[in-house]
């Protein structure tokens, strides 16, 4: 489990030395949650367009070998009725937050899935928020310097988010002010000072704050923010292409099935063709077809269900709510993690997060407060009961 980064440009050596097989061969099903299409700003409601805690996902099933699982099958393992013609995530899990979910049935049949065909567990999700502010940091300090400085390239994009993100309003506010993220170059001073002003008083920073501190205030001096100049007023991803893109490019011998997504096709040959010309190891299918694409949409939407869930409890709230799972809702989230761990031992690519490490770190922190809580369980259930004669 990761939070690398990935650009087309990664050769064979940089993903290893991540801990990553790109000779893998395994055949990918792919579905996406929580695709907003473009994530930018909304000048007129003072917003982003969409849910910043509401990561964009791409993920699925992976199998070491091609076949489909018949539907008729799937339907009596999902207790569906005779008119069902496809597994659909919002349809099984409909209103329902990771936590419900694991307490139903279809998340039961799910899990059970992995163990009966031996599948693998695949996914990439990306924090809208934290994506498009490393482009300031990117903007204001290079990885050499931030390491010349004895900080952690990786850490310290992470630091920033976690400097900003308790403001977000008022970073928002700057954002629109300044055209975020086409900022002009008589605008650059205002920029940075707005962006100072959101952040927590210098005396109270770690060394880590201080440093992007200093470096903004360096940059409000300055004529150039390279990353977020000459760009499109307000939008910050114009598409979601590249992440498609980046398991082809990664994992060439492998086979890459899509669910059919018109709007980021032509974009996709397009990129692949750039950097790989005579790489066909990929296709867009109607999932209506292919059994491991709709449970691929069900893997997609229970992880964008988790990451939320990350993204939006304080850590102070979650002990109480782990507290107050059903011991079918423990189990179950423990069985999910055991196919996360599972594809994260067999190939450390299969599972990748572009979020600030405090979020990913608080993913696994929750699942081992989930096992302490069975743990508790069990032993208490041990515990000869003295019964008053």
């Amino acid at each position: 489990m990761n939070t690398y980064d990935y650009s087309p440009f990664s050769d064979s050596g940089y993903l290893e030395m991540w801990g990553i097989n790109p000779n893998e061969e395994l055949h990918f099903y792919y579905d996406e949650s929580n695709n907003c299409r473009k994530f930018s700003l909304n000048s007129d409601k003072e917003n982003f367009n969409h849910d910043y805690t509401a990561d964009f996902v791409l993920a699925g099933i992976a199998t070491k070998n091609e076949f489909q699982i018949p539907f008729e099958e799937l339907k009596t393992k999902f207790y569906l009725q005779n008119n069902v013609t496809e597994l659909k995530s919002k349809s099984l899990f409909r209103g329902k937050d990771f936590l419900q979910c694991m307490d139903t049935k279809y998340a039961n049949a799910y899990l059970k899935l992995f163990s009966d065909y031996d599948l693998f567990l695949h996914y990439s999700h990306v924090n809208n928020f934290f994506y498009t502010i490393v482009e300031i940091l990117d903007s204001i300090a290079s990885p050499q310097e931030m390491e010349d400085f004895g900080f952690d390239y990786f850490k310290m994009k992470s630091t920033f988010y976690n400097m900003l993100e308790p403001n977000i309003e008022s970073v928002i506010q700057i954002m629109i002010t300044y055209s975020y993220p086409n900022i002009k170059t008589a605008d650059i001073e205002g920029f940075c000072n707005g962006i100072l002003n959101c952040i927590e008083s210098r005396y109270k920073q770690t060394p880590e704050e201080k440093f992007i501190s200093g470096m903004l205030k360096r940059a409000s001096k300055s004529n150039e923010m390279i990353f977020i100049q000459n760009n499109e007023d307000y939008v910050m991803q114009e598409n979601y292409a590249i992440f498609y893109v980046d398991p082809i490019l990664k994992f060439k011998k492998s086979t890459h099935h899509f669910d059919e997504e018109l709007s980021i096709k032509e974009e996709v040959a397009n990129t692949v063709s750039k950097y790989a010309k005579d790489l066909h190891n990929y296709e867009f299918v109607n999932s209506k077809t292919n059994t491991l694409i709709q449970l691929s949409d069900l893997t997609a939407g229970l992880v964008a269900k988790l990451i939320s869930l990350i993204n939006t409890t304080p850590p102070s709230k979650m002990h109480s709510i782990i507290a107050d799972l059903s011991d079918t809702q423990v189990e179950n989230c423990l069985t999910f993690n055991k196919q996360r761990i599972k594809s994260n031992n067999h190939n450390s690519g299969l599972l990748h997060s572009t979020t600030a490490i405090g979020l990913w770190e608080k993913t696994g922190s929750f699942f081992n407060q989930v096992q302490s809580e069975h743990n508790k369980r069990i032993r208490y259930s041990t515990i000869p009961q003295v019964v008053e004669q």
